[in-house]
Order: C-alpha cells, then sequence, then structure tokens
C-alpha cells in the first residue's frame, strides 16, 4: 500500500532526493514515452541538418576569401562545426542520447546514483553554498564566470600576440562562440526536463515545450578543459587530466539531480566537437607560402611556413 504522497505512472521509477540529504524518499513512478525511438532521432537530425545548412553555407562562402580577420576566423570555426562529417558525429551522439532519454537507461542511471553513491561528499564537492575556498565543480559551469574569463584571458593577446593564457582565451572564447547557439537551440528542441519537472522524465515529447534537454553547465563547464587537453596533445600529463576536470560541471549536475545523464552527456559532446572545430581552423590557417626571389647574384624561391 502506497501512502498518499506516492504519485503512480506506469513505467519509470523515480525516487526523489532533497539535496544534501540522504533519506530515502517515498517512490514516484516516471512513464516512458510512447512513441517511436528511432523516427523521433531522425527527425531530431534531419531538423539538425535543416537549421544549420544555412549557416555552413555562408561561413564556407567567406572561409573561401581567406581572410585573416577575426570575424572570417569565426566564420571558420561556425563553417568547421557545422561540417558535413561533424552533423554526422553529432547526429550519432543525438541518437545515443536519445536512446538514452527515450528507455529507462536514462532513469536506471539516475536512480543507481542517488541511491548508491551521492552522499555528503559527493554533495560537498558538486557544489558549494559556502564561502570558503572549497572545490565545486559546478562553478566551472558557471557561465557568468567562466565565459568573461575565457574573453579576458583572449584579451592577453592584445599585449603579447603569441602566449598560452592568450591563446587558451582565444580558443575557448571562439568554442562558446561556435558552438553556444547551437546547444541554446537543441535545449528547447529536445524539450525534455528536469528529474522530478514531470512523469515523462527525460523523454523527448514536447519539443520546445521544456529548455532543459542539455546541460548547459556541462557545455560550458567542459570547453576550458577541453581546450587545454586539445592544446597539448603531446602531454599525457596535462590531457588526460584536461579531458577529466572537462566533466566536472557535468557531473555536479547529475550528484545535484538536477539533469539526467543524456543532458549532461550531450552537453559535454557539444563542447568537444566546438573546441574540435577550433582547433580544425587553427589548422587550416598553417600555411605554407612560397615566394619567388631575385637580386643581383641570381635568382631562386623562398619558402616560408605559418604554425
Amino acid at each position: 500500500m502506497r501512502t498518499g504522497k506516492d504519485e503512480l505512472f506506469a513505467g519509470h521509477t523515480y525516487k526523489p532526493r532533497h539535496r544534501r540529504s540522504n533519506i530515502k524518499e517515498n517512490n514516484l513512478n516516471y512513464n516512458t514515452a510512447q512513441h517511436s525511438l528511432l523516427r523521433a532521432i531522425f527527425g531530431l537530425f534531419v531538423y539538425l541538418c535543416a537549421a544549420t545548412q544555412h549557416t555552413a553555407l555562408a561561413a564556407e562562402e567567406t572561409s573561401a576569401r581567406n581572410d585573416s580577420s577575426i570575424s572570417a576566423t569565426i566564420s571558420d570555426d561556425y563553417g568547421n562545426f557545422y561540417s558535413h562529417d561533424r552533423l554526422i558525429r553529432l547526429g550519432i551522439a543525438f541518437g545515443v542520447g536519445g536512446i538514452m532519454a527515450n528507455t529507462n537507461i536514462d532513469m536506471n542511471i539516475r536512480n543507481w546514483y542517488q541511491d548508491k553513491v551521492r552522499n555528503d561528499q559527493t554533495n560537498s564537492w558538486a557544489s558549494t553554498t559556502t564561502t570558503d575556498l572549497a572545490f565545486d565543480a559546478k562553478f566551472f559551469g558557471e557561465w557568468k564566470y567562466t565565459v568573461p574569463v575565457a574573453l579576458l584571458a583572449a584579451g592577453v593577446n592584445y599585449v603579447d600576440s603569441d602566449t598560452a593564457v592568450g591563446n587558451w582565451g582565444a580558443n575557448a572564447s571562439r568554442a562558446y562562440i561556435a558552438g553556444l547557439p547551437a546547444m541554446w537551440f537543441m535545449q528547447g528542441a529536445l524539450g525534455a526536463t528536469r528529474p522530478g519537472d514531470r512523469p515523462e522524465g527525460s523523454s523527448w515529447t514536447t519539443p520546445f515545450g521544456h529548455a532543459n534537454g542539455i546541460s548547459g553547465h556541462s557545455f560550458v563547464g567542459a570547453v576550458p578543459f577541453l581546450t587545454v587537453a586539445a592544446m597539448n596533445p603531446d602531454n599525457a600529463w596535462i590531457r588526460y587530466p584536461a579531458y577529466l576536470a572537462s566533466a566536472a560541471a557535468g557531473w555536479s549536475r547529475i550528484n545535484d539531480d538536477k539533469h539526467f545523464p543524456s543532458q549532461v552527456f550531450l552537453g559535454w559532446y557539444m563542447a568537444w566537437e566546438a573546441v574540435g572545430s577550433v582547433m580544425d581552423t587553427n589548422t587550416q590557417k598553417k600555411s605554407v607560402t612560397v615566394t619567388p626571389m631575385v637580386d643581383i647574384d641570381g635568382y631562386g624561391l623562398m619558402v616560408s611556413a605559418n604554425w
């Protein structure tokens, strides 16, 4: 017999948890969305491609001018982000996220973590309301702090055009510019909600009815560290810890029961592709120039390489 506080739905089992509390609560059952999963995933992929086609074509036309201005560089970033290969990879990632969201996978992972893993220690690491210097993983995903820091670091390049801090800031800022519009769009397009908001859970049942289909904290918090990793491909001591740190903000949202695993995964993966698009642009800017030379003693060729 269930108590008066219990609500019955057929399907998923949702066990609510109050933040920073280890007390087990009564069960709330979630129902799985009753619609074609494959059709939803295919429709989402087509929707994403159609929405970004015009932007990609415009960016490619701008890139063809071989301009080195900031606007042309950002256009190249967009062109790479919405490139054919990257859209296919994004489609696959959203397919995986769709399977997680529209089956029991999301809810099972969520219930396991909340029941077996979450405790007072993980709560203190995930987010804190104290004013001390305790570790706070959620902080890295706060755009009002992280994005300005990246822009400020990028400004160092105006003082010294080739510094590690300045290059990191410029790359991270460009990744935000390239990826944030698509991330914001897909947050609403998926129509998913946070844990506990509705019986359907993370299912993609009401496009633009809700705006939590992707974790913004996961995206914002991943970009700075993925940028560090991409800038140090040959240094495993920097690259792998950076990969681990890139998941910190997303993990905090799972711990605090603010997002489902699929939503965190998609936020992190969009950050991965946004950073990758910036690095692709940087690679394309590397070029070898061959210039003819003529002087009194003869003639020849001068070869210069930029990287």
